[in-house]
């Protein structure tokens, strides 16, 4: 790395400066933890993406909390006259159906597209097949993508690095008084992403599909004939071009896709857990709650009141061996118009508070070893509506791109597989009726309604008041609701699989267990806040209809039915079936 890195800095390697950013010596100064912690693990390339992504996060915090025009560097999506169009179209190095820019959860998309018989392209700024985060989930999502026929137990199993027998939630309480909430099944399964997805790659060549390493994506035109698809252009390692035209792209791009920028006038997301980490090992081992037990998986945790303003949460869980994958985070709300009133500590800063913070959370007898970091902002939105901006032509987000994770949990791979055959099996239904219009191209999302719902149960994640105790006294009322309502329903709360009737319990729970939500309710949601909720909470509940009377016909006959329906008819009751049933509201 250039000693001095003082390179520009923009969402995709492009040329437009941010202005000088710090150089190694001022980081060494700054963040001496994690300097030398980066060094040990061999791991000072990770420190300029960091860097990157802490400059373009800077820059949308800004924009969003002084209303400011959207800090877009260039726009990545455009249309051409036909004529242009056809020009360029002539001079392609692929052509095909669907062009897949991103390859981490895109890679698990394209080879189902793949196995329905598309030809398909899928290419990175890395090498396809890489991963760059640790995963978890339960075993119970995981038969998602086993009942899609791509895949079968005996393959995941070889992926599988632990299997917990436990898992829990607690928020720290003066004197021991933390309630533990135990969940079993959820994110109990530990995988192992880097050999997932270099198995997903040698079974997406055996479908048939092609990749394409180290491409970093270029921009995207669409012509005013729709028939006449997409270009997508990438520039290659040697520096030259490449040209692909395909009847879709799926931008799988991640947090800061500079098409969903582009989609969202470059504000993207309205809730965002800046995430920072490292796979280590050399943890003390025993039952203890600062100690790593290799059957116990920590799903949320604090261990102290707000710090540094905001009130940072723990994640661990147990991999291969003695190795712990952790996690320090904390929930950040984007909010238009409204200055920060507190500090939004950067990764930079976060990574020097978890390795300040880490012997607090688990200690240790010898010294941890960090084997490779983990970071990113983590989105989700925080809203019920399906569509919140038009889609780009030609153009369908998926994953961290698509942002339609619970604003809860923040679990991108689970909500991706949880809804890989729903999401993919609408697609192949499109693209057979040679359908790609935006309005049911919409309807390909992993959203569900009630997932995004729980956009008010994450504000409350975030200190409010002047009292440093607010998050873990709040969050103590309602872990023991939750226990008192047993392991199947926190379970389903967690697993984004809440009911209407759970959201009721819950609700009226807190009312009468803890009267003083009311007043804090007003206070941190405010009039617009409350009344969003409102809305909100009658599309909810409309929702809840919906599926009710779709049980009492019966969804068989609904799907006979809509076989016989006109296109644009059949798709939408079609989507709506396929969310039922991943939210479990179709028995």
């Amino acid at each position: 790395m250039d000693n001095s890195f003082t390179k520009t800095v923009s969402l995709f390697d492009g040329s437009v400066e941010t202005g000088i950013e710090p150089t190694m010596h001022e980081i060494a100064e700054r963040y001496p933890r994690t300097m030398a912690a980066f060094a040990a693990m061999n791991a000072q390339d990770h420190l300029e993406r960091i860097i990157r992504l802490d400059a373009v996060w800077r820059d949308i915090r800004q924009a969003v909390a002084t209303n400011q025009p959207a800090p877009l560097h260039r726009d990545t999506w455009r249309e051409l006259p036909a004529s242009e169009f056809a020009m360029l179209a002539n001079r392609v190095d692929w052509q095909g159906d669907l062009v897949y820019a991103g390859a981490g959860l895109g890679l698990l998309h394209a080879l189902e597209m793949a196995r329905h018989g598309w030809r398909v392209l899928v290419c990175d700024r890395g090498e396809v097949g890489c991963a760059h985060r640790e995963w978890n989930i339960s075993r119970y999502e995981l038969q998602a993508m086993v009942a899609g026929g791509s895949w079968s137990w005996e393959e995941l199993q070889s992926v599988i690095m632990n299997e917990y027998t436990d898992g829990i939630v607690r928020f720290f309480l003066q004197d021991d008084a933390a309630i533990t909430l135990h969940l079993p099944e959820v994110l109990n399964v530990a995988i192992d992403a880097g050999a997932l997805l270099r198995l997903a790659r040698t079974k997406f060549l055996h479908a048939g599909g092609e990749v394409r390493d180290y491409r970093v994506f270029g921009d995207v035109a669409v012509s005013p004939r729709h028939a006449d698809g997409v270009l997508i252009h990438v520039t290659t390692p040697d520096g030259s071009y490449e040209r692909y035209q395909a009847r879709l792209v799926i931008d799988g791009m991640g947090t800061v896709s500079p098409l969903s920028l582009q989609r969202f006038g470059g504000r993207p997301y309205a809730g965002v857990c800046p995430t920072v980490g490292t796979v280590a090992s050399g943890f003390a081992e025993g039952i203890a709650g600062n100690e790593h037990n290799r059957r116990l998986g920590d799903i949320l945790v604090t261990i102290a009141d707000a710090q540094k303003t905001q009130q940072y949460m723990w994640e661990g869980f147990p991999g291969r061996g003695d190795e712990l994958t952790v996690y320090l985070f904390y929930y950040d709300t984007l909010q238009q118009g409204k200055k920060l009133s507190r500090p939004t500590p950067n990764l930079l800063e976060l990574f020097e508070d978890y390795f300040g913070l880490l012997p607090d959370y688990k200690r240790s007898d010898r010294e941890v070893q960090h084997h490779k970091p983990v970071y990113g902002y983590i989105p989700a939105r925080h809203s019920l509506r399906r569509l919140e901006a038009p889609l780009l032509r030609g153009v369908l987000p998926i994953g961290d791109a698509a942002a339609q994770q619970s604003p809860l949990t923040f679990c991108g791979f689970g909500s991706h597989v949880r809804n890989l055959q729903r999401t993919t099996g609408l697609l192949d239904v499109l693209l057979r009726e040679k359908n790609e219009m935006s309005d049911l191209l919409a309807l390909v999302t992993p959203y569900q309604a009630n997932v995004s719902l729980n956009w008010v149960f994450s504000r409350f994640m975030q200190p409010w008041g002047d009292a440093d105790i607010d998050v873990n006294q709040l969050q103590g009322h309602f872990m023991q609701l939750l226990t008192r309502r047993g392991t199947d329903f926190a379970t389903r709360f967690f697993r984004d699989e809440m009911r209407w009737s759970d959201y009721h319990k819950m609700v009226l729970g807190m009312l009468c267990a803890y009267p003083a939500i009311m007043g804090i309710a007003g206070r941190v949601l405010r009039v617009k806040g409350c009344t969003q909720w409102l809305f909100d909470y009658l599309r909810f509940t409309w929702e809840g209809m919906l599926a009710a009377a779709g049980r009492m016909v019966g969804l068989t006959i609904i799907q006979r039915i809509a076989v016989d329906l006109p296109m644009t008819w059949r798709i939408r009751l079609l989507a709506k079936i396929n969310e039922w049933q991943v939210m479990g509201w179709d028995h």
